[in-house]
């Protein structure tokens, strides 16, 4: 199975898009894929405990289930940690497969020819 890292922008203004990012890895997952995501800038917020809660595509897809997906899959959500300071998101508020990573981590990531990126 492939491993695939999602790597997500996108916060309360572009939470459609969000929702697609969090849906495709969840798929993934649920395919049997090794799947991580990197949450930067205004994504962290999909992170914190109950925030995918309400949240909705277009089409009516509620985040809050792939992210259930997701923790019932054991994904591992990076959280960039200097977004998240900035936006006072501490690790007590976080999802229980999420963490707090640095830049180096997404580099590393990145780097690894093992890894398809997929970037939202």
């Amino acid at each position: 199975m492939a491993k695939l890292l999602f790597i997500v922008t996108k916060g309360f203004d572009a939470a459609g898009l969000a929702v697609r990012a969090i849906q495709f890895a969840a798929v993934a997952a649920d395919k049997g894929h090794h799947v991580e995501i990197f949450l930067i800038e205004d994504a962290v917020y999909w992170a914190q405990l109950g925030m995918a809660n309400g949240v909705y595509s277009v089409t009516g897809d509620h985040m809050q289930d792939f992210i259930d997906k997701l923790v019932k899959a054991k994904a591992i959500v990076h959280v960039c940690k200097p977004c998240a300071d900035k936006r006072l998101v501490s690790p007590d508020d976080l999802i229980a497969i999420a963490r707090i990573s640095l830049g180096s981590d997404l580099v590393e990531l990145v780097a690894n020819p093992d890894y398809k990126v997929v970037t939202f």
